[in-house]
């Protein structure tokens, strides 16, 4: 039987599903942060599918690169290169919201020199760490969803600096490792949606340990993987669906969606090759970066909005008309700022290498369709 990764070594069908997992953050966020009804109620654990993915991308990505002489500082880079255009972006969106609530509603807004202070932290990717008046221990107030991209960056430093030497067996030991911490955390705050505030940082920190460990160890054996073809894809697809939309408010539904299906969703997808499942999905997954980094200072700011207009708190099924909107925004944020900006931050980051070469080659998740929607979540 033919192996997978023989068939298409771009597993194009990863692209769909990055494209589709981002629209469940978006639908779930829709939820959370506008009072509709939720529609996707697990959509968080998007983010823990980000995580995994993430692990096959990059290891695909950058492995043989950084063993045949990209140095670490290249590396590291193209990876802010990629990130940072959407995350200055979003953060910049998310601050003007923020100072927007606090001149129409001071009494339910962080003090000023808060938001100040939380944006200038938020904006390099850093975490915000006091109770604010408001946002309390959010470590990304002006933009939540940062959170999963500034471990993003922890486990992508990680795993060039160490991680990329490491045997499989030790990879297995350190991924079961982070299996047993993630369960533990879990169990202890009775929620898989750990790692966006100070007190469940450690959560957040296991969560992507867990997810990137075991992206690395699909991506090492995806040569003994067989060839499934589209039957694989339609089970994959089904998977994470199901998972993220199941109404079961429950840690026994969602810690092992995490630690098993979302894994297996990914074993299948890989195992599906090349194939093109949902008309559009394609373009999905190629907005799915800025969607993610966008969508909640959007929905911050239509939630602001319709409560000063409507004089209601909380929206109903009408809510989802954003939808759309959100996806052209991300759209137009993708062709006409995101790469644009990235080649921009490119050059700035490869001109300040001493080593860098005259004609460096582009970085492969900002011009391949299999880019890192650098997940990925929630909050």
């Amino acid at each position: 039987m033919r192996s997978a990764s023989h068939q298409q070594d771009r597993f194009d069908f990863l692209d769909e599903l990055r494209g589709i997992a981002a629209l469940m953050v978006l639908v779930f966020h829709i939820g959370t942060r506008t009072g509709a009804p939720n529609l996707a109620p697990h959509g968080y654990l998007a983010v823990d599918f980000f995580f995994i993915l993430s692990g096959f991308v990059i290891a695909a990505a950058y492995g043989k690169r950084l063993d045949n002489g990209m140095t670490f500082r290249e590396f590291a880079s193209r990876r802010l290169a990629r990130m940072m255009p959407i995350v200055i972006l979003g953060a910049t969106l998310g601050t003007a919201y923020a100072l927007a609530r606090w001149l129409v509603a001071p009494n339910r807004s962080d003090s000023l020199t808060e938001i100040l202070a939380s944006a200038a932290l938020n904006v390099m990717l850093l975490p915000k760490w006091w109770s604010g008046q408001a946002t309390a221990w959010e470590a990304f107030p002006v933009n939540g969803p940062l959170w999963s991209l500034f471990f993003e960056v922890i486990i992508n430093v990680v795993w060039a600096g160490l991680l990329v030497r490491l045997t499989r067996p030790v990879l297995i030991v350190l991924a079961i490792a982070a299996m047993a911490m993630l369960i533990t955390l879990a169990i202890r705050h009775d929620t898989m949606d750990l790692g966006w505030s100070i007190p469940t940082m450690s959560g957040g920190l296991a969560r992507v340990s867990y997810g990137f460990l075991i992206g690395l160890l699909i991506h090492a054996m995806r040569g003994r993987l067989p060839y499934l073809g589209q039957s694989a894809a339609f089970m994959s697809l089904a998977l994470i669906v199901v998972a993220l939309v199941m109404p079961l408010h429950s840690i026994r539904w969602s810690l092992p969606m995490t630690i098993l299906v979302l894994p297996l969703a990914l074993v299948l997808a890989v195992s599906a090759g090349h194939q093109k499942v949902l008309p559009g999905a394609s373009l999905l997954g190629a907005i799915s970066y800025p969607l993610y980094g966008l969508h909640v200072p959007l929905l911050a700011l239509y939630s602001g909005v319709s409560e000063k207009l409507a004089g209601k708190g909380e929206a109903g099924f009408e809510a989802y008309l954003t939808l759309p909107a959100i996806l052209i925004i991300a759209l137009l944020a993708t062709k006409f700022y995101d790469l644009p900006a990235q080649r921009i931050f490119r050059r700035f980051l490869e001109n300040g290498l001493q080593a860098s070469r005259p004609h460096s080659e582009p970085d492969a998740l900002a011009t391949s369709p299999i880019r890192w929607p650098e997940h990925s979540e929630r909050r």
